[in-house]
């Protein structure tokens, strides 16, 4: 998961338990407050027009009155107004809801109706219960009509729940609404803060990536925060310390590769004078030969060297063509120890991202061993393919490595039970060939163990090269 991924659900985490943290406890109390500011509403309505219709003996003076102002009260209220005699039936005087003149008088005081009966009792009642008519609760207020001490009629509001609860929920999502865009506009600052923060590391990575890679050109940018800046500074400095080191290296390589090997030559003239006589010297023969084990083990040692520095540019080269090169150079050798040499290579080039010269290094060490290894008679064979880059294939029907040496084929100077009776050779081949392809970020493996050997090596394609697969 990327750091910008990271910080983004660290910071939505917390936003949302903000958010929930104050929507909920701001919904519960805007709820509270909606609901009993609704029921004081209705109270505060019943009572005064309970208060209007009070006075006289008839609630509203006269039946054609009342109506007129039930009606006028029930276009103002969001409720239904009822209102009732003063009898122990408490019948139906007028109701906002019915359009008739003259309602038949229907006994209220029923035990369906509580509040009708505390009412005509001189007692206020406000209080919410189930309606078998509208099948739901039902918020109900009712207020005596006095004339004086004597309860003359009772005035009755009343209003389905789910009309109140209508109201609470469209608070709710106006709450709900409200947090959700706090949370789109917090995420958006995050995200904007992540991506602040994440690019200056996504530039140290990349850097990082180049400097693998062997460009040593690379440098970070040093922005952003003070700790992320002090990152791309030391990571600049160890930049330039380690350009410093490989450039030292390279030079201490080529140094090396003209002093070591000018008194080797100087050596080897004078013993093949030696050896030439007269008299012809043997030991002056027997040294020569070593001084040419000498040669060919500083020469190794020097392609080791040059081997564990990363290359400071992309390249590429031609495995179809340096696999033909090879072959050209090693039939003569192979047919002179009476074996047989095989190519097989494609047509078409077979580009890869190494160097020319190193790939020609990997081919010659590779065939010479098989040659080396192989009885007279034996088949020597390179096989070039292309599968996502290059592969070559070299194989021989020498003795084979032993299963339990395979492991160690590729240590320095590990020559196995099948090298120890050849004479003459480094130890180093396989090493070299092994460490050359990790140079391109290649690979090296050993393949069927066993009778013969088996080795393929792997170069990746070209730099924005994407190969396809042969079938």
């Amino acid at each position: 998961m990327t750091l910008r991924r990271r910080l983004l659900l660290a910071f939505a985490y917390l936003l949302v338990l903000i958010v929930v943290a104050l929507a909920i406890p701001l919904g519960v109390t805007v709820d509270r407050r909606a609901k009993d500011a609704f029921y004081s509403r209705i109270g505060t309505q019943a009572q005064v027009i309970a208060s209007s219709l009070g006075g006289s003996e008839t609630p509203g003076r006269s039946l054609g009155n009342l109506r007129r102002v039930v009606s006028t009260y029930g276009r103002q209220v969001d409720a239904r107004i009822i209102v009732t005699d003063g009898s122990s039936q408490g019948n139906l005087l007028a109701d906002s809801d019915d359009t008739d003149a003259r309602p038949p008088l229907v006994p209220y005081n029923t035990p369906g109706r509580p509040e009708i009966g505390a009412a005509l009792q001189g007692q206020p009642v406000q209080l919410i219960r189930h309606s078998a008519d509208l099948g739901g609760d039902l918020l109900v207020v009712a207020y005596p009509v006095r004339s004086g001490q004597e309860v003359v009629g009772t005035v009755r509001l009343s209003q389905p729940m789910a009309q109140v609860d209508a109201r609470v929920r469209r608070s709710w999502e106006a709450i709900a609404a409200v947090a959700a865009v706090v949370a789109i506009v917090g995420l958006a600052v995050a995200w904007a803060l992540a991506t602040s923060l994440a690019h200056p590391l996504r530039s140290l990575a990349g850097t990082a990536e180049r400097l693998a890679q062997g460009d040593l050109s690379a440098r970070a940018e040093t922005t952003g925060p003070p700790d992320v800046a002090a990152i791309g500074i030391e990571l600049n400095r160890m930049a330039a310390e380690l350009t410093a080191l490989l450039d030292a290296q390279s030079e201490f390589i080529a140094n090396a590769s003209h002093q070591m090997r000018t008194p080797l030559t100087g050596l080897r003239l004078r013993l093949e004078a030696l050896a030439a006589g007269p008299p012809p010297d043997a030991e002056a023969e027997a040294a020569l030969r070593e001084v040419d084990r000498m040669s060919d083990l500083v020469a190794d040692l020097l392609v080791l060297a040059r081997a564990g520095v990363p290359p400071r540019s992309a390249t590429s080269s031609d495995l179809t063509e340096q696999a033909r090169a090879a072959a050209d150079r090693w039939r003569p050798v192979a047919e002179d120890r009476g074996q047989t040499f095989s190519l097989e290579a494609p047509e078409r080039p077979v580009p890869v991202g190494a160097d020319p010269s190193d790939v020609a290094i990997v081919l010659d060490n590779l065939i010479e061993n098989a040659i080396v290894y192989s009885p007279s008679g034996s088949t020597v064979s390179v096989a070039v393919a292309q599968n996502g880059g290059g592969v070559v294939r070299v194989s021989d029907d020498g003795p084979g490595i032993h299963p339990t040496e395979a492991s160690r084929v590729f240590d320095r100077f590990f020559r196995g039970k099948a090298g120890s009776g050849v004479p003459g050779g480094t130890g180093l081949g396989l090493t070299i060939v092994h460490d050359l392809a990790a140079r391109w970020s290649g690979s090296v493996e050993l393949e069927s163990p066993g009778r013969g050997t088996h080795i393929a090596v792997r170069f990746p394609p070209p730099d924005g090269v994407t190969e396809i697969a042969e079938p």
